[in-house]
């Protein structure tokens, strides 16, 4: 059996023009001194993945172009120096012209910059597991909006990308409608918290 090891997680979605849906629910395993155990859940039809790391991950490292070929949702990584942080990426490849964000999962020498500069590369809409989420308009001058299908926000965080926190609510809703005009014309953070899953994005206000 294999042991699951706790880590500092990332999920953080990066998404484009794509119809391929993102993997979730990854989880590394199995960890020695140089190798790691990837797995993660196919969320559509794909049957090959690619995936890789980038190990000392810092705040700047831009997100990786290409990956290894994985032919099963699992893929153990080899030759490894497990020290500080490092990004473990993996996106589906539905066909040869669509693939999916790539997802991302970070070892426990991750701290919350990284976790941050992670988030403002994704764009607008994200997925928390298989609930879509919509963080909307963006940019935005007065209020953001957010809607989720399935489940309930609990907690939702503005923080500027200093990493102050700047606003916050607690309120179990499926709709939000956040007055935002009080703030400075800027780039924020929202992190979106439900009762089991954390997510970042980012949004400008005029």
């Amino acid at each position: 059996m294999k042991k699951i090891i706790t880590l500092f997680v990332l999920l953080t979605f990066f998404k484009g023009f794509t119809q391929c849906p993102a993997p979730s629910n990854l989880i590394l395993s199995s960890l020695t001194a140089t190798t790691v155990d990837l797995t993660w859940t196919e969320n559509g039809t794909a049957t090959s993945w690619e995936v890789t790391v980038i190990p000392n991950f810092i705040v700047g490292t831009p997100l990786p172009t290409a990956g290894t070929t994985a032919i099963s949702n699992s893929y153990t990584f080899s030759d490894l120096t497990l020290s500080g942080c490092n990004i473990f990426f993996v996106r589906s490849v539905c066909s040869a012209t669509d693939v999916s964000p790539w997802v991302a999962v970070g070892s426990s020498g991750c701290d919350t910059n990284v976790y941050n500069y992670l988030a403002t590369l994704s764009n607008n809409d994200f997925y928390v597991n298989d609930s879509k989420v919509k963080v909307y308009p963006n940019p935005t001058h007065d209020f953001l909006f957010i809607d989720t299908i399935e489940k309930q926000i609990q907690k939702i965080e503005i923080f500027d990308l200093q990493g102050r926190l700047i606003k916050t609510t607690n309120e179990n809703k499926n709709k939000y409608q956040i007055d935002i005009s009080n703030l400075q014309s800027a780039t924020y953070l929202v992190k979106l918290s439900t009762q089991t899953e954390t997510q970042t994005v980012k949004f400008v206000k005029k």
